[in-house]
């Protein structure tokens, strides 16, 4: 008699989590990436309190509900490690639950004039990925790099 090994989605999907690294370069009116840089600077500095329960300052959740974004259904799983205001460009560095969070879709939805070039590596599945395909931010990009929407 075969055993039965099949596992739900849910059970799949959870086994398969695990973190990555993500930089942001991030174009735009700079009122509205001074109004961003500003946000971060305030939750990492702690002058203002994680916008959920047991959220850290770095959670990427604080700046989208400070901009008053309802992220309804959403998946918010990052921590902001670093944010740097400098040449016109807003440099995020995060570290993100394997391409399931929604940072990039609600920040550029929020602002119609943003454009947000990401570049993801995961070690952990050789799996690097970016949107920045003539490398206009992201140089020397390895041989084996997918370039997504």
């Amino acid at each position: 008699m075969e055993e039965d090994i099949t596992i739900d989605w849910e059970t799949f999907v959870k086994s398969q989590l695990h973190w990555i690294r993500v930089v942001y370069k991030i174009e735009g009116r700079q009122e509205n990436l001074q109004e961003i840089y500003n946000l971060y600077k305030e939750f990492a500095d702690k002058k203002r309190p994680a916008m959920e329960d047991d959220e850290e300052p770095g959670w990427e959740g604080n700046i989208i509900l400070a901009l008053g974004i309802d992220y309804g259904d959403r998946n918010l799983c990052g921590n902001i490690l670093h944010c740097d205001l400098k040449n016109g460009v807003l440099e995020i560095e995060a570290e993100e639950v394997a391409f399931i969070t929604d940072f990039k879709i609600l920040v550029e939805n929020h602002y119609k004039d943003l454009k947000v070039y990401f570049i993801t590596e995961d070690n952990e599945d050789d799996i690097y990925t970016t949107n920045d395909a003539y490398r206009k931010y992201f140089h020397g990009l390895y041989i084996d790099y997918i370039v997504v929407p």
